[in-house]
């Protein structure tokens, strides 16, 4: 487990979070996965926009079957920036085993919001976390893993 306290004035918040896959119960994993894997492949910003869709899609604009792919993809970030769905910090709500000593078992896409907004309340910023997901080391195998496939199906 990783401990980490969040400050807002003078009140703290302990959030523990499962920092190893081969240790965390499957269904946390899983639902951990899905977010990493929709952070990785369709982005969780306007930045990624230009960076991973409109890049892609003039590279593969001579390609029906890819464009359409690309689109798809982009299509999925724009709804998630628009009804606010931010793939990368649900990721990070779905491996907090713990706030103030209080267990998380409920991994509902409706709790991990209400999850984000209550520690954003306690003093979480997108920079930690980005910072602590970035740390997750099945997040950075993940990256390398798909970027690979990504080379290969490009090629």
């Amino acid at each position: 487990m990783r401990e980490i306290v969040l400050h807002k004035g003078l009140k703290k918040t302990k959030v523990l979070l499962y920092a190893d896959i081969d240790q965390m119960p499957a269904d946390v994993f899983q639902k951990a996965n899905k977010y990493w894997m929709l952070h990785d492949r369709v982005g969780n910003s306007i930045e990624d926009i230009d960076r991973k869709h409109l890049s892609k899609i003039a590279i593969v604009a001579g390609d029906k079957e890819k464009t359409i792919d690309a689109i798809d993809k982009l299509r999925v970030l724009i709804n998630n920036i628009l009804t606010e769905t931010n793939v990368e910090g649900l990721a990070f709500a779905a491996l907090i085993h713990s706030i103030n000593g209080e267990v998380n078992s409920d991994r509902s896409d409706e709790n991990l919001r209400r999850i984000l907004k209550r520690l954003s309340d306690a003093g979480l910023t997108n920079e930690l976390v980005k910072k602590k997901t970035s740390g997750n080391l099945f997040f950075r195998i993940w990256n390398i893993i798909s970027r690979g496939s990504l080379r290969i199906r490009e090629a």
